[in-house]
């Protein structure tokens, strides 16, 4: 199933709107909610389906992607810095103190470096 990962993503996600569907089942929802969302759930196990075909007749996934630069490693961890303090903004200066350690293994990585292993 290692090989299939992202079929069981997208299964999972049915799933769970599955349950919400049920959730609005037990609560007792209009019966448009319960067409549209079924409609939802079932949209989404026949994408699944689609990915699992797509894997099993596609190549095996890669394991590891190499880097081109040394330092984009840090792009990841800086994106989500500066989101931070984006955010900071909007819901109160204390993600400044979420977004400071990532700006710092950000500087970190870019300063290192990170690439897959050098041959």
């Amino acid at each position: 199933m290692k090989r299939h990962l992202s079929f069981v993503v997208v299964a999972g996600w049915g799933l769970l709107n599955g349950v919400l569907l049920t959730v609005l089942a037990v609560y007792g929802e209009n019966t448009l909610t319960y067409w549209l969302w079924g409609g939802v759930v079932v949209l989404l196990e026949l994408a699944a389906g689609l990915v699992l075909a797509s894997s099993r007749s596609g190549p095996d996934q890669h394991v590891r992607y190499r880097v081109p630069d040394r330092a984009a490693g840090a792009v990841v961890p800086a994106a989500f810095g500066f989101l931070l303090i984006a955010l900071a903004f909007v819901y109160g200066w204390w993600l400044l103190a979420l977004a400071g350690p990532l700006l710092l293994v950000a500087a970190a990585l870019a300063a290192r470096g990170t690439t897959a292993r050098e041959e």
